[in-house]
């Protein structure tokens, strides 16, 4: 018995180690990536140099296909359509309005822009009723392609809080046209006040740097999000169709897809793009969308793990078995309640007694990597001074992901999309 606890007291040191360092290096190479916008010197020689043959996509024009897949929007889903209306004035884009369970007054509105608009309802079908608003999408894009109504290179989903910024796609050059498949861009935060907002928006700043910033300075496959991504449209179409039906929400799911897939996606992700969204700030709100990452993230660590080590054998592809070790990371309000806890219990006992309960400080020396890359990050998003007013709620907060990451992983989870309500 006493060997086992031993063994477990092991494990649980070297996982959380392990996890608290891969925070540190993904954290140093993220705040280290710095892309800088185009100017217009830059973009007119980048234009000139690009190759006159045929390419993949139209990266000189390119032909965009926005979609807003709104499920019960509110108020607010008025003033994204104004912001998406603004920035892509005189652009070859197109916007696709999928609207979901949504008042009439909304298509009324919608009925004085040149936007394809279309009501539908998916949740009365068995399965994740956003897998299956996807599959209508890509069912669209086919049927408009086969008609000539339009053949976008592109396809960026937009969700129905997310204002973009005006100039949004003045930032993106020809070169990223051309050399990418994804193009990722930085959700910023309406609200962040309120403690639940507040960790929601440092929530997603992580995101930023440890998944996206990190890889975009590596080279790597970056993590794409939900929405604010221009993804070339085959690579669109082929991953929505195979997506897994038994997963909990799309993100996750998505990228095992894209990193499986049997050409390398090339991606990046330039933080000068921005859209602006609410950040959940109710506490009965924030569980359920937990619930849904959670069951995301963990089931397709679970699920998809043959899939991704197969094709890291496979194609010899990395990013496919790093996001693999992503996957499996703990809650990060979990990570950073529990290890500096037993970070001063190990150290304390060691003071006591004068030697580590497990031969190494283990946990003080994963405290010590946790700390340094949470002041580096919060120093360089400008929120430090900030987190002091919130960190008192963090105890409270890893307690209900702890039982929302329990409830997350039960069969009945399986297969559903539990969408987030909102109060704008």
């Amino acid at each position: 018995m006493e060997l086992i606890i031993k063994l477990l007291a092991y494990g649980l040191a070297i996982y959380l180690s392990f996890y608290s360092f891969y925070w540190l290096l993904t954290t140093l190479l993220g705040i280290s990536y710095r892309p800088q916008k185009p100017d217009l010197l830059t973009k007119l020689m980048g234009y000139m140099s690009l190759p006159k043959q045929p390419a993949k996509v139209n990266h000189r024009n390119p032909e965009i296909l926005l979609v807003l897949p709104a499920y019960q929007p509110g108020n607010i889903f008025l003033k994204v359509i104004e912001s998406v209306k603004k920035a892509i004035e005189g652009r070859n884009i197109r916007v696709y309005v999928l609207l979901q369970e949504a008042d009439d007054h909304f298509q009324a509105h919608l009925r004085k822009y040149d936007f394809w608009v279309e009501k539908a309802k998916f949740s009365h079908l068995e399965g994740n009723s956003y897998h299956h608003a996807l599959q209508h999408v890509v069912h669209k894009i086919s049927s408009f392609q086969e008609r000539g109504q339009m053949n976008p290179d592109f396809v960026m989903l937009l969700d129905k809080d997310n204002l973009l910024a005006p100039d949004f796609f003045e930032h993106i050059s020809p070169y990223d046209y051309l050399n990418y498949d994804v193009i990722q861009a930085r959700r910023c935060s309406i609200n962040g006040d309120g403690d639940i907002s507040f960790f929601d928006t440092v929530s997603e700043g992580l995101n930023d740097t440890m998944f996206r910033s990190a890889k975009s300075l590596v080279n790597g496959t970056i993590e794409i999000s939900g929405s604010g991504a221009l993804i070339q449209t085959e690579l669109f179409k082929e991953a929505i169709t195979q997506l897994d039906p038994n997963a909990p929400g799309y993100d996750k799911n998505f990228m095992v897809q894209v990193l499986t897939g049997a050409e390398r996606a090339r991606t990046v992700y330039l933080p000068y793009l921005q859209l602006f969204e609410e950040k959940t700030a109710e506490l009965e709100n924030y569980n359920p969308q937990r619930v849904r990452w959670f069951g995301e993230q963990y089931y397709n660590a679970l699920y998809s793990a043959k899939k991704l080590m197969r094709a890291f054998v496979h194609y010899g592809r990395f990013s496919a078995i790093e996001y693999l070790v992503a996957l499996w990371r703990p809650p990060r309000s979990v990570q950073l309640v529990l290890v500096p806890g037993l970070g001063i219990a190990e150290t304390g006992a060691y003071l006591w007694m004068d030697y580590w309960w497990l031969g190494f400080p283990y946990f003080a020396s994963s405290t010590l990597a946790l700390g340094v890359a949470a002041v580096l990050f919060l120093n360089k998003e400008g929120l430090l001074s900030t987190s002091f007013q919130h960190i008192f709620s963090l105890p409270k907060l890893a307690i209900s992901n702890v039982m929302n990451a329990s409830v997350s992983i039960k069969k009945e989870n399986q297969g559903k999309f539990i969408h987030t309500q909102h109060k704008l």
